[in-house]
């Protein structure tokens, strides 16, 4: 599949941020962004952040997009969009788990040169744990994704380090060299649509990023669609939809 996408250096990084609904995609995306949880937000469509990091010494313009688990219709913009994605599911979450292990599959065979980070998120819930650290960490080695357990609630530091050092080696990639270095938040502002996220007992956070908020029409336009379509479940290119018994996406 040729991949028109624009990943010269100068160019933004893109990262799609992906997973089933209520794994705390939107919590982890604003966490990294504002170093503020959020416990209540709206998730009913994607949300493309806009920023600028401090990778290696130099400013690297970066956008995120915080994507809806419920716009199946869009998975293959998402796919063509982004260079990087970083998979996300709930340890207390089989179900988020089967969710992350099918997208990894689908990665693997459609972008394997993407990177691809697989966080599990809700680490300080253990007692309620459904998915054992080791068995993703086995999946994510299996797919040469990155892996790291975190809780999005608890740790700050946590989650900057690990989404810092992702971020800093999809840039290596793109380069094409393994050099040293950690990237660190510089440049940022951001719209008031970000405090109609929060719920009315959080604070609103400190303005720090671009918040553009796409529907369906705009999600459209991520990317030219492509001829082919796949279904989820076998992985291959339906020829009639749906693949009976399955859903083409």
């Amino acid at each position: 599949m040729k991949d028109d996408r624009n990943t010269s250096q100068s160019g933004p990084l893109r990262v799609a941020v992906v997973g089933s609904s209520e794994v705390g995609k939107s919590a982890l995306t604003v966490r990294y962004l504002t170093k503020r949880f959020i416990g209540e937000y709206r998730s009913d469509t994607d949300m493309l952040y806009k920023c600028v990091l401090q990778v290696d010494g130099a400013p690297q313009p970066v956008e995120i997009m915080d994507t809806w688990a419920s716009c199946e219709d869009s998975s293959d913009a998402h796919l063509q969009w982004a260079e990087a994605f970083v998979v996300v599911y709930a340890i207390t979450d089989k179900h988020s788990y089967r969710w992350a292990a099918n997208t990894l599959q689908e990665l693997s065979e459609r972008r394997p040169s993407a990177s691809v980070l697989m966080m599990g998120n809700k680490s300080d819930l253990g007692h309620l744990r459904e998915v054992e650290e080791v068995e993703a960490r086995s999946l994510a080695l299996t797919h040469s994704a990155r892996f790291s357990e975190v809780s999005t609630a608890e740790s700050c530091t946590t989650v900057s380090q690990v989404l810092d050092g992702f971020i800093k080696e999809v840039k290596a990639q793109r380069n094409g060299n393994q050099s040293g270095g950690s990237p660190k938040l510089r440049k940022i502002s951001v719209t008031k649509m970000l405090g109609s996220l929060i719920g009315r007992s959080s604070p609103p956070p400190r303005p720090t990023t671009h918040l553009i908020i796409l529907d369906k029409e705009e999600r459209n336009k991520l990317q030219t669609p492509i001829s082919r379509r796949f279904c989820r479940p076998c992985l291959r290119p339906a020829h009639s939809l749906p693949c009976s018994p399955h859903t083409a996406v």
